[in-house]
């Protein structure tokens, strides 16, 4: 007889839980409960504890600790070290030699009785210096073995790392270990990007992971993947939205990065199952444009060569306006201000955007600026990523009327006049508008555009802008936190510095919110809706 879960709630333990991510995500699933979690670092723990008060918390090393013996709940949910898998550092990890020991050994060491036990009354013990690293793969069977041997049962779960672990020579005997538990798996390549959530904020920032979710047999039930891990995506010859189907690009392959090692597809064979682009929120939607930022030129310390280098090359790659159809028009696609501006009409409105950069600012070579309307880079636990932003629109009539920045929607253009200009860099060399016509002669872009007839009249010659007078800022940690799914009020403790490491330490809440949605579904057997239903206003006083 398939499980049916009777208690009030689920219960979840969060492994290597950090400031939240993944708690999060767990936790606005309606039936879910966060009970206990655990982390190495104090300030993490702290965190945590500030938005699920209510849980039971354990700091210290989970290698020191009786992981067998501690409390079951009905998921779990385990985020192991990812340093020594990860080529992050700049070198290619050695997995033959990975800090991983021996689960054999560790349960001699367990039955030699070598650790002490904790009851649900004690505390634990003070953690020791050894207590600092994060604990390893292994003890996920280890405690998972623990609680069926004291006759209980995790009933699903998700192990969380790094792709680069599916290369560890051990992985065929440690993923045979949760087999022998009576767990069924699945290997789970999923970019944070692409984790369409449920109800919790979507991820402006491209991160590949691996999780490997677990259900046990005697659930009866088989999770709904294709329902909770299909994004959506345009299928253009489709000529409509589609539910992307993974596949990747070498046979047998079940790892590995976005666009690298897979791509996703229109499950339609009308248009032969064509690459389709699933949706993802920009950079943009992270970043606080009330935050200013400061004149390159201006600072009292000079950005490093190779910042100012990829800002040149991503000013020079991306920098190019674009006149964006706003409001209700018959176009649906932006242009450049390099070709001839769209037939006018009487109700079009256009949008100028010149798009922002991120640029990395870590010392390591290969790095390239990037546009703020694609998807942040993985964030790490540093901050390296800093803001290069180009003009703004200046609204010239008088009244309520605010300068915007480039990326906003052109306000209303009246019959009037044009009331709008293009402040560019102080001291750039500006762009021109050149006649074709020869009674004409060229204007800045900054000027009224002179008359438009029904043929192109003019052509647009780019000249160069100053660096000095570009705008830069690093993000700061609210914006990555945005980028990291992360809600709004969520509070994370600490300075500067500590509030970066936990983000990007953390497992962003729309991946851990989809992957448990699907395990609870076959826990309960009771569907859960794709989407939150939508809550309703509240009254006007």
């Amino acid at each position: 007889m398939p499980y049916r879960n009777d208690d009030t709630a689920l219960t979840v333990m969060d492994w290597f839980c950090g400031a939240g991510g993944s708690s999060q995500g767990m936790h606005s699933i309606p039936g879910v409960r966060v009970e206990r979690a655990a982390n190495h670092w104090e300030r993490a723990i702290q965190s945590h504890e500030a938005n699920f008060p209510e849980a039971s918390h354990y700091r210290g090393d989970i290698r020191q600790a009786p992981v067998w013996a501690w409390p079951v709940t009905d998921i779990f949910w385990a985020s192991p070290e990812c340093t020594n898998w990860s080529i992050a550092k700049g070198k290619q990890r050695d997995f033959d030699k990975a800090m991983q020991g021996d689960l054999l050994e560790l349960y001699a060491e367990m039955e030699a009785g070598k650790f002490h036990t904790v009851g649900d009354d004690e505390d634990p013990r003070e953690p020791t210096s050894e207590e600092e690293s994060r604990a390893l793969m292994e003890e996920v069977p280890l405690y998972l073995r623990g609680v069926i041997e004291r006759g209980g049962l995790v009933k699903a779960g998700v192990v969380e790392n790094v792709v680069d672990v599916r290369q560890w020579t051990e992985w065929p005997r440690w993923i045979g270990e949760i087999h022998k538990l009576g767990y069924f798996t699945r290997i789970i390549a999923l970019n944070s990007m692409h984790a369409n959530p449920r109800a919790v904020h979507a991820a402006p920032q491209s991160r590949d992971r691996l999780y490997v979710a677990y259900w046990h047999r005697s659930l009866g039930r088989t999770p709904d993947w294709d329902k909770w891990l299909r994004p959506r995506a345009w299928c253009s010859t489709c000529d409509r939205m589609v539910q992307a189907v993974q596949r990747f690009k070498q046979p047998g392959r079940d790892m590995g990065r976005y666009r690298s090692q897979y791509v996703y597809r229109c499950p339609n064979t009308s248009c032969r199952n064509q690459v389709v682009e699933p949706e993802a929120l920009p950079a943009l939607a992270a970043i606080d444009w009330s935050i200013p930022g400061q004149r390159i030129g201006d600072r009292a310390k000079p950005l490093a060569d190779k910042t100012i280098a990829r800002i040149k090359a991503g000013l020079e790659k991306f920098s190019v306006p674009m006149m964006v159809p706003a409001g209700g028009t018959w176009r649906t696609e932006a242009s450049t201000v390099l070709e001839p501006m769209p037939t006018r009409t009487t109700r079009e409105n256009d949008g100028l955007a010149v798009p922002p950069l991120l640029v990395p600012v870590e010392g390591r070579d290969g790095k390239d600026a990037a546009t703020a309307l694609a998807p942040l880079r993985t964030q790490t636990a540093r901050n390296e990523t800093g803001l290069a932003w180009l003009p703004f629109i200046a609204e010239l009539r008088g009244g309520g009327s605010v300068a915007r920045p480039v990326t906003d929607a052109l306000a209303t253009v009246t019959a009037s006049g044009n009331h709008h200009g293009l402040v560019t860099p102080a001291g750039a060399q500006e762009h021109m508008l050149i006649p074709y016509y020869g009674t004409g002669v060229a204007r800045q872009v900054t000027d009224p555009m002179g008359a438009l007839s029904t043929r192109d009249r003019y052509a647009l010659v780019k000249g160069e802008i100053n660096l000095d007078d570009v705008l830069f800022r690093m993000l700061e940690p609210h914006e990555i936190g945005r980028a990291m799914s992360f809600a709004d009020d969520y509070i994370v403790l600490g300075s500067k510095r500590e509030r970066v490491k936990q983000y990007g330490n953390a497992v962003t809440p729309n991946a851990s919110e989809i992957l448990v949605c699907a395990l609870v579904e076959a826990i309960t057997g009771e569907e859960l809706d794709r989407y939150a239903p939508e809550q309703p206003l509240a009254a006007a006083a």
